[in-house]
């Protein structure tokens, strides 16, 4: 089995975004699922709303600097379970339709990636993925994860792990 830069990236991001969803969906069904949105690990921390825009947002930019395309700009306006579905569906929709051999070719394509302040840098597209939008996704969604286990969701290690590893175990 060979393994490319489309599953390092792509396929990747979508198991993160299914990961992202199936904790989501433990979330809503809890009885403070009203107040979790606005949950957050520490007072200083962003919430929940901001955890997912941010896994949302990355996954939507990874697609589109591996395209050739510039970014769209994502409002951080997520206030519901609903809301953050609507966005997960959005992206997840984005990524389906990348095609693997453009995703391939862009791993030397050079890529801007902001730094804020106006701040940007060229980097390869390899290295924006390695170096910050996949570290970056799995930072946000670890924090998601976290917020909700803080919250009481019911989740353990298994839902965190099974978006990516679940496609690989033969099922019996």
């Amino acid at each position: 089995m060979s393994y490319s830069f489309y599953d390092g990236s792509i396929l990747l991001t979508q198991n993160a975004l299914k990961c992202l969803s199936d904790i989501l969906k433990k979330g809503e069904a809890t009885p403070n699922a009203a107040s979790l949105p606005e949950a957050s690990l520490h007072p200083d921390m962003k919430p929940l709303s901001f955890q997912v825009h941010i896994v949302t947002d990355v996954a939507q930019k990874i697609h589109a600097r591996l395209t050739g395309n510039e970014p769209a700009t994502l409002e951080n306006n997520l206030k519901t379970f609903a809301d953050f579905r609507a966005r997960i569906e959005q992206i997840e929709q984005q990524l389906a339709g990348a095609d693997k051999d453009t995703i391939n070719r862009h791993a030397g394509e050079i890529v801007p990636l902001g730094l804020g302040g106006g701040k940007t840098v060229d980097m390869s597209g390899a290295a924006y993925v390695s170096g910050y939008g996949v570290p970056n996704i799995f930072f946000h969604l670890s924090m998601a994860y976290g917020i909700m286990r803080k919250e009481g969701v019911p989740l353990g290690k298994m839902d965190y792990l099974v978006p990516f590893i679940g496609q690989y175990i033969p099922k019996e």
